[in-house]
């Protein structure tokens, strides 16, 4: 049982394989979103697979960039699951009364199987469809079998690495290589413009009727609830000692409650603490097996909060809300006394490296646009200039960089000149790997995991010559290794389906949903 659990699981991490979101043209006039064979799926039912995806997964609260990541994700798994019960709904014959003895059990329950209308019962069926298909088949490809063998001790070695940039030489500056250095790569004029929305907004858009307005319009949310203060014990058996008696029993239970809105307490508590002057207990109130003893200490009564009492939560919220909602327009006035404009300088060969690393959130592969963070608001443009345009400052860092680079592949660094930079985890079954953000190669790859103990492994980046040795040695689960073997299997069969179905997926309507 377990391990059929098992490949279930590993079916559904499968799935989130080979699908690219943006690969599929837009089209116009079609009354679905997306489309898997004769399946059609309209906005609505995206929609509402959507929220459930994000339910399951506890996404909520996302930013843009987090919430398109989340739908090209979702659409990953959404897509490559219809192909699959596609597939296996023309592959696989299960008839309805099969289907009904399935439901029958799952539901375990006879009478209400019996009462279910004729819509509920084929909503029932479909949903359990899709799960039979996929029991059946895993059960035909056997696929336990694979993680029933045990993998050889000495392929689950996982070395942890030690990564090393070397200090460059900041007067180092070969003029030889300029021309090599501005024939092969392209110079760039960075532009940030950063306004601050919250100070814009509190200052300019706020007023005070507008505030006023908030509060009166909303001013059920601003009711300070009657609240108790009190101690409780709670005991196994009804008790003639004391309060104070019980505190010091090893055999109660006791807590104390600060300021509990009345709506949060016990209905039979709340009824006691009701009738208590401060001071006063309640004793062996019995709620299901146990006893309670009660102390009231204090208690506000219900109120309304005036304005001035929360009035830097109405700012922040109306502040919040203007954020979320904001876009540049051309009545937007005064904007420009909240903004600050900067200007960078880069190139191909190294352009992050020229940009600060507060900037670091910036998806500067568009070569323009804006995002919102931290009640900002980021206008960035990114475009090319001619050598002539760059500072000389620039010139002379960029050419430093540039021949420290070169120089660094031709010799040989000791310790002196390394300079540790975090680490980075490799095992034989380690397919691909990205250090630095720049992807290795398969042939680096294979050098770098045979690594051996005392060896300090060179390894050229496309912008930088890094050193690598081994900072610990560890061992991973098989079970891992076996999952992402199975994973393979089945991303494969989803390959070869896709490739014999019509899919389109309108990236216009996904993005605007």
């Amino acid at each position: 049982m377990k391990t059929k659990k098992l490949i279930v699981i590993i079916f559904s991490a499968a799935l989130g394989i080979s699908f690219l979101f943006i690969g599929f043209g837009s089209y116009v006039g079609k009354n679905y979103v997306l489309k898997v064979g004769d399946q059609k799926i309209s906005t609505s039912e995206f929609s509402r697979a959507y929220e459930n995806y994000k339910s399951e997964n506890g996404l909520s609260n996302l930013s843009e960039q987090e919430e398109l990541f989340s739908k090209i994700q979702f659409t990953n798994e959404y897509v490559n699951e219809l192909v699959f019960l596609n597939y296996l709904d023309e592959k696989i014959s299960i008839s309805d009364n099969s289907k009904k003895v399935i439901l029958k059990k799952s539901l375990n329950n006879d009478e209400m199987f019996r009462n279910l209308d004729e819509t509920s019962l084929q909503n029932y069926l479909k949903e359990i469809e899709g799960n039979i298909y996929i029991d059946l088949f895993n059960d035909s490809l056997d696929a336990q079998k694979l993680v029933s063998h045990e993998i050889n001790a000495d392929l689950l070695v996982e070395k942890e690495l030690n990564i090393y940039e070397i200090k460059n030489d900041d007067n180092l500056l070969n003029y030889q290589l300029e021309e090599d250095f501005y024939s092969n790569n392209e110079l760039y004029e960075i532009s940030i413009n950063e306004i601050s929305l919250k100070n814009y907004i509190q200052e300019e858009l706020l007023t005070d009727d507008i505030i006023n307005e908030y509060y009166e319009a909303n001013i059920n949310k601003f009711i300070e609830p009657k609240n108790y203060s009190y101690e409780q014990i709670i005991l196994d058996s009804i008790s003639n000692k004391n309060f104070n008696e019980l505190k010091q029993s090893d055999d109660s239970q006791f807590k104390l409650f600060e300021k509990v809105d009345e709506k949060l307490i016990l209905p039979q508590i709340l009824e006691i603490l009701e009738k208590l002057s401060i001071g006063d207990e309640g004793n062996n109130i019995k709620i299901g097996e146990k006893y309670f003893f009660v102390k009231l200490l204090s208690f506000e009564e219900k109120y309304q909060k005036k304005l001035e009492d929360v009035y830097e939560d109405v700012v922040a919220t109306l502040t919040k809300l203007e954020i979320e909602n904001f876009t540049i327009t051309n009545d937007v006035k005064n904007i420009d006394s909240y903004s600050t404009n900067q200007i960078f300088f880069s190139n191909s060969f190294n352009f992050l490296e020229n940009i600060p690393d507060q900037y670091s959130f910036i998806n500067f592969n568009q070569s323009s646009g804006e995002i919102k963070k931290d009640n900002f608001l980021f206008q960035f443009n990114v475009q090319n200039i001619f050598k002539e345009d760059l500072p000389l400052v620039y010139k002379e860092k960029f050419l430093n960089s540039f021949s420290n680079y070169k120089k660094n592949i031709e010799i040989s660094h000791n310790d002196e000149l390394l300079k540790k930079a975090g680490t980075v985890k490799v095992n034989y079954f380690t397919d691909s790997l990205t250090i630095k953000n720049n992807f290795i190669e398969p042939e680096i790859l294979e050098k770098i995991i045979i690594i051996k103990k005392d060896q300090k492994l060179k390894v050229v980046l496309p912008n930088e010559v890094i050193y690598l040795d081994i900072n610990s040695i560890g061992s991973i689960d098989s079970l891992n290794i076996k999952q992402n073997i199975v994973n393979l299997i089945y991303s494969k069969i989803i390959k070869e389906i896709k490739d014999t179905l019509d899919i389109e997926v309108d990236n216009e309507q996904l993005l605007q949903l």
